[in-house]
């Protein structure tokens, strides 16, 4: 071969060799199948909050808070805080919350403690309105008075502000309904913030020793609760049971052990009285309350059901302070104790039997559902007319209503009620029923207006 051809071959293959390397890189490159099971999906993204558009430049929330525990149970704790973090579980969630708002909303909190009671509050809260004193822009304090201040038209209705989300589960909209009295109004809020509602919560304890001693099943309450057939005729097989004359003396007094005791008929009444999930007012396609609707046989059942259990031979309700109350039933000398609320589960932990705790019973089987009362000093929150800072307001306390479900209550609830106070699983189940079924509010809010008609 000449060194013509060679070079002729040469070329050729140069050529070829260039076409080839074209055209690998003209043709789309080969990719390996995609495994739907094994590639990344989207990162999901967190929904905005809706909150975080707010900056209310430093403003001061004034907040007037009831420090006051003379009938039952204060929430204090759970809306102001000691102020910092000391390790306890409840006392940290409280200040990370606050915290937490306030960074969000670039707000501080100003508290002024309210050391009034039952009666003295309304006289003190309606002087400063009627004054025109522009001092706070909450007031957290009994639902009583503040009702009755509302019926005067104290405070604001906030049923139509924009930033409150009362369908959220962290407002108590059944139980705020219940408060409305013209139309669509809303002058008091009941969301997780105003932990007093739950606290307060009227709840039944007993001796699960006592229990077992009459039915031979310490869990006999609790299993009645959650077939639904715990009522108030099964409430009074137990009670009437559960009396011995333990001193001997052949008289029915204190050193026994009584089937119930409580403090008075009148406070501890008021459980008994609602749980019958009676309609207490008629109302108009508004929402308006149109008049009463206790003129029923229902109504007149629950009135003979009270009767029945205030005057068994087996009630003691004759304690005339909650102190002795508390220590008779710790004593083991009563199978139930009544004008007990849940805030009050600490006070049995050093017992040296087992506390259950129930839901109060139905009227009747027919009932479809259990309901907790709460009590007419249970702390809820308004909005004073004077205030000056409205809207500002309005943000904190939904933005503290939505924090507290996110912190608080789980470190209360789960952490302080569940584990931390309750000695057998099936308590967690009886606080979900009690929590969830905190509804009537109306008789106890109103019922000064109502005795005066």
């Amino acid at each position: 071969m000449n060194k013509t051809t060679l070079r002729a071959a040469a070329a050729l293959l140069l050529f070829a060799l260039l076409l080839s390397f074209i055209s690998c890189g003209d043709k789309p490159a080969e990719t390996a199948p995609v495994n739907p099971e094994t590639s990344a999906a989207p990162a999901e993204t967190e929904p905005a909050d809706p909150l975080a558009s707010y900056d209310l430049g430093g403003d001061v929330i004034r907040i007037y808070t009831s420090v006051d525990a003379t009938d039952a149970t204060n929430a204090n704790a759970l809306i102001e805080g000691s102020g910092e973090e000391n390790g306890e579980v409840v006392n940290d969630a409280v200040y990370k919350r606050n915290l937490d708002v306030s960074e969000l909303l670039n707000i501080n909190y100003e508290f002024t403690h309210a050391n009034e009671d039952y009666f003295s509050v309304q006289p003190a809260i309606q002087k400063i309105v009627l004054a025109g004193d522009d001092v706070y822009d909450l007031i957290v304090n009994d639902i009583y008075p503040l009702a009755n201040l509302a019926l005067e038209g104290m405070f604001r209705d906030v049923s139509q502000n924009p930033v409150f989300d009362f369908e959220a589960d962290y407002w108590r909209r059944e139980y705020m309904k219940d408060l409305s009295v013209v139309g669509e109004t809303q002058f008091i809020m009941a969301g997780d913030y105003f932990m007093d509602v739950l606290c307060s919560a009227h709840a039944l304890y007993f001796n699960k020793q006592l229990i077992e001693n009459i039915k031979g099943d310490p869990d006999y309450v609790y299993k009645l609760v959650l077939d639904g057939e715990w009522t108030t005729d099964a409430f009074l097989g137990v009670s009437s049971a559960g009396y011995q004359d333990l001193n001997g003396d052949t008289k029915r007094n204190r050193g026994d052990i009584w089937g119930f005791s409580c403090i008075g008929m009148w406070g501890a009444a008021v459980p008994f009285m609602l749980c019958g999930d009676l309609e207490f007012v008629s109302r108009d396609e508004s929402g308006g309350v149109t008049g009463y609707a206790l003129n029923n046989e229902r109504a007149a059942k629950a009135l003979s059901v009270m009767k029945d259990i205030f005057y068994d031979d087996a009630a003691y309700p004759d304690f005339t302070d909650i102190p002795s109350m508390v220590s008779n039933f710790a004593s083991g000398l009563s199978v139930f104790v009544g004008y007990q609320r849940v805030g009050d589960f600490d006070s049995y932990r050093d017992t040296e039997f087992d506390v259950g705790i129930a839901p109060y019973p139905k009227l009747d089987a027919e009932q479809e559902r259990y309901v907790t009362a709460t009590h007419d000093t249970t702390e809820i929150g308004v909005i004073p007319i004077t205030s000056s800072k409205y809207d500002s307001a309005c943000v904190a306390i939904e933005a503290l209503c939505r924090e507290t479900e996110r912190t608080v209550l789980p470190a209360y609830y789960e952490t302080a009620l569940k584990i931390k106070y309750a000695r057998d699983d099936i308590t967690s189940q009886m606080l979900d029923i009690i929590r969830g079924n905190i509804r009537v509010s109306f008789p106890t809010a109103y019922n000064g207006y109502m005795n005066s008609d």
